[in-house]
């Protein structure tokens, strides 16, 4: 049933949403909450989270195969810098891209590992795991149904600014931090 109303929301809401410039990239069910994610080419603030909910729960509203459906949570949200991979097109997306990848118990392997998706197809996925620790680097393939949880790893770039830092902290010798209780009482003592 959940697959059901996962792909039926999915049927109704995917046009009327690229209409408004945004691609529906995931619906899951879980635990009372229905959780839409979506994305854009342009940023998406808060109003147009908004307004993207108000249509989708229109259209919940509107569809009778909603109406059994007990009561729940509509959440819809944009993906944020980690996002979650669950069908084949997700991580074909990010191709090229680092992930992690947590396996179904029930998997005969490496349960736990991280890597780049060099290749998507036929239901599976192939990851350069460079692991030395445990496996060394390696293209590992897994069928997709079998990951229990994927998302895209957010690698932060070198930081200039720690780098300049000295042993002081990152302001030079001799300065000190003036705060507004600092200047307002300094100020007072001059005037």
């Amino acid at each position: 049933m959940t697959q059901g109303i996962e792909a039926k929301l999915r049927e109704i809401a995917q046009d009327p949403l690229a209409d408004r410039g945004l691609e529906l990239l995931d619906v899951e069910l879980k635990s009372g909450s229905l959780r839409v994610t979506l994305d854009s080419e342009t940023p998406l603030d808060l109003d147009r989270i908004a307004d993207a909910s108000s249509l989708i729960s229109r259209l919940i509203d509107d569809s009778v195969e909603f109406d059994d459906m007990s009561q729940f949570n509509l959440e819809v949200s944009s993906p944020g810098l980690e996002r979650r991979l669950r069908t084949e097109a997700h991580f074909r997306r990010f191709l090229g891209s680092k992930v992690s990848i947590k396996m179904s118990p029930e998997f005969a392997g490496l349960r736990r590992f991280a890597g780049v998706v060099n290749k998507v197809e036929d239901g599976s996925v192939t990851v350069k795991v460079d692991d030395s620790s445990v496996t060394g680097s390696q293209d590992l393939e897994v069928k997709i149904d079998e990951i229990e949880r994927a998302r895209t790893v957010f690698e932060w770039g070198p930081s200039t600014a720690s780098r300049s830092k000295s042993i002081h902290g990152s302001k030079p010798p001799g300065k000190t931090k003036m705060t507004a209780n600092k200047m307002a009482n300094s100020e007072g003592r001059d005037g």
